[in-house]
C-alpha cells in the first residue's frame, strides 16, 4: 500500500491561532505533530481516531501531560501511524476521560491521505 502526494514530503496542517482542538479527517498516516501550551497551569494533550472532535468524556488513543507554557512533539517515522478515520488533538483538563479547555494551543501535524479511503485490510 502506497501513501504519497503529488510533491515530495507530507502535507502539513498548522493552526494559525491558539485553538482547543484540531481535527485531520480521513484515512491518514501521521509522521508527527507537536502541540504547545500557552496556560499557565498544566494541562493535557488527547489523541483521538476520529473524523470530528468527540464529547466529553470520551476516552482517547493515549494522554500527554503538557506542562504550564510547555509543548510536546511526537514522531510516528519513518513509516508513520495510521488512523483509520482521522486524527483529532485536543487540550484536556483530565488525561484518561476528555474535559476539552481552553483555546489556548497551538497544533501543528505532518500527514499524508491514502489515494483511496478504502476500509483498512482491503490490500489497497
Amino acid at each position: 500500500m502506497t501513501v504519497y502526494d503529488d510533491d515530495e514530503g507530507p502535507l502539513n496542517f498548522a493552526t494559525a491561532s491558539l485553538s482547543n482542538s484540531v481535527v485531520v479527517p480521513g484515512r491518514i498516516v501521521v509522521y508527527g505533530f507537536t502541540v504547545y501550551s500557552t496556560n499557565a497551569a498544566a494541562q493535557f494533550l488527547n489523541v483521538f481516531d476520529a473524523s470530528t472532535v468527540p464529547a466529553d468524556s470520551a476516552v482517547p488513543l493515549f494522554s500527554w501531560p503538557l506542562a504550564a507554557h510547555n509543548g510536546a512533539a511526537f514522531g510516528f517515522t519513518p513509516r508513520g501511524r495510521q488512523f483509520q478515520t482521522g486524527l483529532v488533538l485536543c487540550n484536556s483538563s483530565t488525561d484518561s476521560a476528555k474535559t476539552i479547555g481552553a483555546a489556548d494551543c497551538f497544533f501543528d501535524v505532518q500527514f499524508d491521505v491514502y489515494p483511496q479511503q478504502n476500509a483498512p485490510g482491503t490490500g489497497a
